[in-house]
């Protein structure tokens, strides 16, 4: 059975001080706000639920949705989540939330651009990435956050692009967590500190400069079913700035592209 929460309606409000607040509890089966980045397919409202479920234990199969139009620097975000089904290998897996998320502005033209690639999700590869999952050095399960790196190189040639993705476990706590289990869980980012919270119990607290700033996303785990619910995000809003125009165009970089 769910936590017993207060029912959640999906709203955008502004406080007097300027923090604004996205809720989604799901009940209308519909997703206004949200927008698949990948895996549309394997997502959707089920029985009141955000249920995102990948296919294959691969990285092109994991199931992201993101939050419409909101790049934020400071975010207070909890919700309800659960997982089904759950895959033992040898990769980060169960439910996410990735906040902060953003690319390269030199990089997102090409991704977006190069109709070979289509992986839209290398545009919320640089972001906070707060997991269920394992630990591989330990085997053992838990709430960890990864730091992913999402980075280019163009040969001398200037004929081929290199993206090389990598991603840092910045810290772990083991938590014996259950399937079929609804876990409450929160996660504040504010300035350099990021502390989580699993049924308001602390669990890691932290502090990094890597990234100040992006887009919030769920995403399932790789080979996972996980559900969502009673989603809510406190943050402030950025002011939207017009993007310098780079002259570096996919044309130019002529089509090959590499990832590693």
């Amino acid at each position: 059975m769910k936590p017993m929460r207060a029912v959640l309606i999906l709203t955008l409000l502004v406080s007097s001080v300027g923090a604004e607040v996205f809720r989604d509890d799901f009940n209308d089966g519909g997703l206004k706000g949200w927008t698949f980045v990948q895996g549309a397919e394997n997502g959707g409202i089920q029985n009141g639920e955000l249920v995102l479920s990948s296919p294959k234990p691969v990285r092109e199969a994991e199931v992201i949705i993101a939050i419409d139009g909101i790049i934020a620097s400071d975010y207070e975000a909890a919700l309800s989540v659960k997982i089904s089904e759950f895959f033992w290998g040898d990769i980060d897996g169960g439910p996410a939330i990735g906040l902060r998320a953003h690319t390269n502005p030199l990089l997102e033209p090409i991704i977006k651009s190069n109709p070979v690639l289509g992986n839209k999700w290398l545009l919320y590869e640089r972001s906070y990435k707060f997991f269920l999952g394992i630990n591989h050095q330990v085997r053992r399960k838990g709430l960890g956050t990864t730091i992913q790196h999402l980075d280019m190189e163009a040969a001398n040639e200037r004929d081929k692009l290199t993206i090389t993705l990598k991603e840092e476990l910045r810290k772990f706590q083991l938590f014996d967590f259950k399937l079929h289990k609804w876990y409450h869980l929160k996660v504040i980012a504010k300035g350099n500190q990021f502390q989580c919270f699993i049924d308001d119990t602390e669990m890691l607290n932290f502090s990094d400069d890597t990234y100040t700033a992006g887009r919030i996303y769920l995403s399932s785990g790789l080979g996972n079913r996980v559900h969502f619910d009673n989603f809510e995000v406190q943050y402030e809003a950025l002011s939207v700035q017009p993007r310098k125009q780079f002259t570096t165009t996919w044309g130019e970089i002529k089509g090959n592209f590499h990832t590693r």
